[in-house]
């Protein structure tokens, strides 16, 4: 009887062993799954920010050293997306997009692709150009999502 005592308590630690490590794995899927959800919200708030020229939004959304790259090349920072939305050298009309998928997320990282349809004017030049995009995120020191980086290709099947 004395053996079986000392078996059910070695079995007892390592369902206790077994049981935090479920509940370890468990709270960080979900908290993935929290985050992912944050990014992605991030994301349209980041494009209705463009649109409307909501200035404070994309002050919050955009990192203090973000890299924003074009699919022709240009690449902007920060001061320059809000300047040149503010100027209209760069006006967003309209973004439409699909596929959006956070491709892999960290504690405090996330990638982002998805495939979509910009139109606005450039320098007073209308466009509509198909895309695909990947944007890098990151959670600053208050816990909020801002893009680090962003970089957009032009798809081989462009909208007429």
């Amino acid at each position: 009887m004395k053996n079986a005592g000392g078996m059910l308590q070695r079995i007892t630690k390592y369902m206790r062993f077994a049981f935090a490590i479920i509940l370890f794995f468990t709270t960080a899927i979900v908290h993935a799954q929290t985050d992912s959800v944050v990014v992605k919200e991030s994301v349209a708030k980041l494009e209705n920010a463009l649109i409307a020229k909501n200035f404070q939004d994309l002050q919050e959304l955009l990192f203090d050293n973000v890299n924003f790259g074009h699919s022709t090349g240009w690449v902007q920072t920060r001061d320059e997306v809000i300047n040149d939305c503010k100027s209209g050298k760069l006006v967003y009309q309209k973004i439409e997009r699909e596929n959006l998928y956070v491709a892999a997320i960290g504690k405090d990282w996330a990638t982002v692709r998805y495939t979509g349809v910009a139109e606005g004017l450039n320098t007073g030049k209308e466009f509509k150009i198909a895309l695909h995009v990947l944007q890098l995120w990151v959670k600053n020191k208050k816990g909020k999502w801002q893009l680090a980086a962003r970089q957009a290709t032009k798809l081989p099947e462009q909208p007429k």
